[in-house]
């Protein structure tokens, strides 16, 4: 059985081509390395796979036998999960790209912020029982009030709390 990773996931575009070329009982081995996008030697892997046989000097497949097979092929189990596998595949990829993009905002941050304390935060945030304000010039600006916020609220976080039992 030839490798099928190249072409397994395009079975219902080939489908689709092969539906197309309703005139052509026949297939011979460069239109399967065209359908499948496969060398030679693949080509006649597959050929064998579908039943092709001999005449003469060509080696041709039954159109319709092709089909017949692809159509079990997209209905079977290794073409299910090859369709998960990339669907899930190409999520993670795509998750993986947002993460990158984030990671590289570089958050300025002040020497001390590991220390912040409530006291102590910058201008700019205002912290209050029922509302907090923060104003900013951007979203580096932002990210990095929050993290001030973040670090002061870890440190003084019984304050914290207490501020906002007032409310």
């Amino acid at each position: 059985m030839p490798a099928k990773s190249g072409w397994l996931l395009r079975i219902p575009e080939i489908l689709e081509e092969l539906r197309i070329l309703e005139d052509t009982p026949f297939l011979d081995r460069a239109v399967i390395e065209k359908l499948f996008g496969v060398r030679r030697r693949r080509a006649h892997q597959l050929m064998e796979q579908f039943r092709g046989y001999q005449i003469g000097r060509a080696y041709l497949v039954n159109r319709t036998q092709v089909m017949e097979v692809l159509e079990a092929m997209a209905n079977g189990d290794a073409f299910q999960r090859e369709s998960l596998r990339k669907t899930r595949l190409t999520e993670d990829l795509q998750k993986t790209r947002k993460q990158l993009a984030a990671r590289r905002v570089a958050i300025p941050a002040a020497p001390d912020v590991r220390d912040r304390h409530l006291a102590g935060l910058p201008e700019g945030i205002d912290l209050k029982p029922v509302r907090l304000t923060i104003d900013f010039s951007g979203p580096e600006d932002l990210l990095a009030k929050l993290f001030e916020l973040s670090q002061a609220i870890a440190n003084d976080f019984p304050k914290f709390q207490a501020l906002l039992e007032k409310s």
